[in-house]
């Protein structure tokens, strides 16, 4: 074991960099079994000794931890509470698709991911011909860990979507970010590829979760654009250049913690009750920028994803808005199991 103290926090994740802090402040010693791993072993100033993984408290089982890592079952069981998802369906074999076709026909549009995926990988956005279908199923399933199945989800339907990451600490609201899909600027004279690189190229991005942008990833780019990759955008003019909303994918993020309505706070804490997971990052989409006086009808909310292990460095580092300290919170929960 490594005392954790003792590792550069260049050779640390932002997350269990922020963490190291608070346990020093607080006289906690914590050890890992190498570097680069997220499992924290602590013995608390009160001698007690529990273990974590990164922001996965001891309180949450192992059974609400599988569950987060089944897309599907996370559906049903939020079905369970009545909270707002997406209609969806499990796809087990890619050469009989005429159900989904089908579904596809009803809902005009679908988003094909794998049912045990993570980090926005394997997802494809805006399939709606039978041909995207099949390329969108091998994609998702090259990412499939266990579960033998993809998931077939309809596309949110709005002129403007916001893609929104709401944090509960002891199954309470602490913070919302804006994830915003990776985008680059026109400069009128270079393609959208050309552009990527140059982003790729800045000092503030790279490892993910360990810079404070991640790389854009150029296939994952292509895949989404197709031929648009090859267009020149005017000067200034915003390019989204991936599909999903992900930190990790070369995302930014926003913090919005102060816009949410009451009641959407309120189906974050449930669906963490629901799915077992005292700390819990639960994904929505919503039709518009909130504020604190938004109506259901006018945000039409739809959880699309729960984490059981969310990155808390969105809300402390957020790439513009308030740091909200998530970190400290947490270790303050921590202090009290």
């Amino acid at each position: 074991m490594i005392d954790l103290k003792t590792i550069p926090d260049e050779q640390l994740s932002q997350t269990i960099r922020i963490m190291k802090a608070h346990f020093i402040d607080r006289g906690w010693e914590v050890e890992i079994p190498y570097i680069g791993s997220s499992h924290c072993f602590i013995t608390r100033h009160d001698g007690k000794k529990f273990h974590i993984f990164s922001a996965t408290p001891p309180t949450t089982s192992f059974a609400a931890a599988h569950l987060a890592n089944d897309k599907y079952g996370t559906y049903q069981a939020l079905l369970g509470s009545g909270l707002p998802q997406p209609e969806t369906h499990l796809l087990y074999n890619s050469d009989n698709t005429d159900e989904i076709e089908l579904f596809m026909d009803r809902v005009k549009k679908v988003v094909i991911k794998p049912v045990d995926g993570g980090h926005g990988k394997g997802i494809t956005v805006n399939v709606a011909t039978a041909e995207q279908l099949q390329r969108a199923i091998a994609i998702a399933q090259a990412e499939e860990k266990s579960i033998a199945a993809v998931l077939v989800q309809a596309q949110y339907q709005h002129d403007a979507i916001l893609d929104i990451r709401i944090l509960c600490i002891d199954n309470t609201f602490t913070a919302a970010t804006w994830r915003v899909p990776a985008r680059v600027y026109g400069d009128g004279k270079s393609t959208v590829s050309e552009l990527i690189e140059a982003e790729n190229n800045k000092e503030n991005r790279g490892r993910p979760y360990y810079a404070p942008l991640s790389i854009i990833n150029i296939e994952q780019a292509k895949e989404f654009l197709g031929e648009r990759i090859n267009d020149v955008p005017k000067l200034n003019a915003e390019v989204p250049v991936l599909g999903i909303a992900n930190y990790g994918a070369g995302g930014e993020t926003i913090d919005i913690t102060d816009e949410l309505p009451g009641w959407l706070k309120e189906m974050a804490e449930e669906a963490a009750r629901a799915c077992e997971m005292p700390v819990i990052g639960v994904d929505f989409m919503l039709a518009h920028m909130p504020t604190p006086t938004s109506t259901i009808e006018s945000l039409d909310p739809v959880i699309i994803e729960v984490n059981k292990c969310p990155s808390f460095v969105i809300h402390d580092k957020p790439t513009s808005g308030t740091p909200r300290d998530v970190v400290g919170t947490y270790v303050e929960y921590l202090s009290t199991i």
